[in-house]
């Protein structure tokens, strides 16, 4: 029997190029007997509502979009317990975190080619109070509201470019939030400025933590929470250890590891998840589903081999 493959593409993701290459998708996938249904996201038809009205009818599930439809069809799958349903990605958005820590290729079309000969990857999924769901991070504070303020327009005109312009605006005036945290047996209280809850090597496009210190499917996140420093010079501090990845040795970062963290702010704080924005609250809950989804990855080494 054919493998049935639903591919869903956002026509609006990175600079909307996507839409140029539907027809070489279909055709590659063809190629590869599969049984191609193909479905493009809309404002009001999100990739989680594509991924439920599709369901019955789909063995493997390929993603053309950026973190923001990826995390819709994840979302999607966790709430229906669709376990044995596949994954391949094509990251075509402009920060693509994901892809970067799994070395995926960027909006790299030809992969379609050999998707059966991908790689699997399993990959643990965050649980956000119990009603959304995350891939990669769940964050607040300093910057972190810049990928979905930022405008679409803005986006496919500049690029990254666009979320620097949109966070220096954001830098000038930096709140602080009174929080306390617990995880595993441990409580902690302060005032933060940041506060990111992650299963990435990259965040927001910039590189939090060394390769070797991360796994995406040890059942634990990597949470990192920032101090407002006192002096200018804390600031420079910050961004010394953040670019040695010394979070061990300044007061300013607390740094762990856990399974389940609960969070609980004085006053309601925005959040994001995945870069997109997951409501306003003072409590939050964040549990990892260790190994939830199995992604298929053509890595990059793989592709350069053999188009050489």
């Amino acid at each position: 029997m054919n493998i049935r493959v639903l591919v869903i593409i956002n026509p609006t993701s990175g600079k909307g190029n996507i839409k140029n290459y539907i027809r070489e998708i279909k055709q590659n996938l063809e190629e590869q007997n599969m049984q191609v249904n193909i479905q493009l996201t809309k404002k009001d038809y999100n990739a989680r509502n594509v991924v439920i009205d599709n369901i019955e009818e789909t063995d493997l599930i390929l993603v053309c979009g950026g973190d923001g439809t990826f995390n819709e069809t994840i979302s999607a799958l966790m709430e229906l317990n669709a376990k044995e349903i596949s994954i391949a990605y094509i990251p075509m958005g402009t920060t693509n975190d994901l892809a970067k820590s799994l070395d995926m290729p960027i909006k790299d079309i030809s992969i379609t080619k050999r998707l059966l000969q991908s790689k699997a990857k399993i990959l643990d999924v965050g649980k956000f109070n119990n009603d959304k769901y995350f891939c990669y991070v769940a964050a607040f504070g300093v910057i972190t509201d810049v990928s979905y303020k930022t405008s679409q327009k803005a986006k496919n005109k500049y690029g990254r470019l666009a979320y620097y312009m949109k966070a220096i605006k954001e830098l000038i005036r930096i709140p602080t939030y009174k929080l306390k945290i617990a995880f595993d047996e441990e409580e902690l209280e302060g005032e933060f400025i940041y506060g990111g809850i992650s299963n990435s090597e990259s965040i927001a496009g910039f590189k939090w933590f060394r390769r070797e210190d991360i796994d995406l499917a040890d059942g634990k996140f990597e949470a990192i929470f920032i101090r407002k420093p006192k002096k200018l010079s804390g600031y420079f501090r910050l961004l010394s250890d953040f670019r040695h990845k010394d979070y061990m040795i300044n007061r300013d970062f607390v740094y762990f590891k856990a399974n389940k963290i609960t969070i609980i702010t004085e006053k309601n704080v925005d959040w994001t998840i995945d870069g997109e924005y997951a409501g306003n609250m003072n409590f939050v809950e964040i549990e990892n589903c260790n190994k939830a989804i199995e992604l298929a990855v053509c890595e990059k080494e793989e592709i350069n081999e053999k188009e050489k």
